[in-house]
């Protein structure tokens, strides 16, 4: 059930980011980096495209590579929570712009399954290390929104890095092809390093950047699976 509220969110958004200009292209990965935090949820997403296409091997390889990752101070609902009650909180900034290790000549070799945080990154104008990307208050607002809504979606699961998140999930025995070359202690380092992914207790949008978010939040709380909107889904209904 999960994966198919993910699968709805990533295709409703696929249809608001045809309506934001932007100039990203193949080949344009100056926002790859391993700077990108998903849910289990989405890992898993990971783990099944690699397998369906037959490179669990080449995962493998990847998930044994070492790596620098820094464990996250909150998750993006546990931010929220603290703005809503009015808490001065630090939610970190992670300034790591190493490549990802998906990208092979600047292209991601899991695009189709890369995760909600790769999928909104954009710019509305050329980007490159020392010149960020450009995009509006109301697009920001949104994305959040639905980095709330993905969270809560996995909510009481692992939260944090992708790579460190991959790790974290990668002794379920489905994907043992891909984790055989992590040794334990590199596992249970990931999993120290990641956070528990957090209900969803109110959005961070303003009246200014409401009408836009509103829009595309709406059609995934009314979207369908088996006869029941995703809306009552998550409040249990």
């Amino acid at each position: 059930m999960r994966e198919k509220i993910v699968d709805i969110i990533y295709e409703k958004f696929s249809f608001f980011l045809q309506k934001n200009t932007n100039v990203c292209a193949k080949g344009c990965s100056t926002c790859c980096t391993q700077n990108v935090t998903v849910t289990a949820t989405e890992a898993e997403k990971i783990f099944k495209f690699v397998i369906q296409e037959g490179k669990e091997e080449w995962l493998a390889e990847i998930l044994a590579t070492k790596r620098n990752s820094t464990k996250p101070l909150m998750t993006t609902n546990e931010f929220a929570q603290a703005c809503l009650e009015g808490r001065d909180v630090d939610f970190g900034h992670n300034s790591d712009f190493t490549p990802c290790l998906f990208l092979e000549d600047g292209v991601c070799q899991i695009y189709d399954a890369r995760p909600f945080s790769c999928r909104a990154f954009i710019s509305q104008a050329k980007c490159s290390a020392d010149t960020p990307a450009l995009v509006s208050d109301n697009y920001a607002a949104t994305i959040t929104a639905l980095n709330q809504v993905l969270e809560h979606v996995g909510q009481r699961e692992h939260w944090g890095n992708l790579f460190d998140v991959l790790i974290a999930i990668s002794d379920i025995s489905a994907y043992k092809e891909c984790a055989q070359k992590i040794a334990v202690q590199d596992l249970l380092e990931a999993r120290e390093k990641t956070l528990t992914a957090q209900p969803l207790s109110g959005f961070l949008l303003t009246e200014d950047n409401l009408t836009e978010a509103q829009e595309i939040l709406e059609s995934i709380f009314s979207a369908t699976i088996d006869g029941k909107t995703i809306e009552n889904i998550l409040n249990g209904k």
